[in-house]
């Protein structure tokens, strides 16, 4: 996640920061939509950081633990991932590639990619779902969740 938005971070892990930096017009039904969309996201999201982190630390997960995050975001069409895909790119250190799943008719658009090894707590990665869920608004994905197999 970059703090200090538009500036490449040396680290490739996560960062404590939030800077969601998400600017929306005010009183117009559109944006009353977005920030309808992003409450939804944060709110599924947190929930499942939640529970993720129970399962973590059951599996012998610490604060002190390193783990490499997987994440994936849905996209409405190819401009959209690549956009996306070009911000997380210019703003992290991230490995991140674009994705077409589905039938050649109707595909999905699949932004999907991996933190550098980092250590994490319930806070942070709260911190870092708040980034991620706003970066994917802004090329208009929806962040669809992370994991790690640390």
């Amino acid at each position: 996640m970059a703090p200090g938005r538009g500036s490449r971070r040396a680290n490739d892990g996560i960062s404590s920061s939030s800077a969601t930096g998400m600017v929306l017009p005010h009183n117009t039904p559109m944006a009353e939509a977005h920030r309808e969309r992003y409450r939804h996201l944060l709110a599924r999201q947190w929930a499942m950081n939640h529970q993720t982190w129970r399962t973590l630390q059951e599996h012998g997960v610490t604060l002190a633990s390193e783990l490499r995050l997987e994440f994936v975001y849905r996209a409405p069409d190819p401009a959209a991932a690549v956009k996306l895909q070009q911000l997380l790119e210019e703003q992290t250190a991230y490995d991140v590639s674009v994705q077409s799943s589905g039938a050649s008719s109707l595909p999905q658009w699949i932004v999907a990619g991996t933190t550098g090894p980092t250590s994490i707590s319930p806070d942070i990665v709260d911190q870092w779902v708040d980034w991620m869920i706003a970066a994917g608004l802004e090329c208009d994905c929806d962040f669809d969740g992370w994991g790690t197999e640390g």
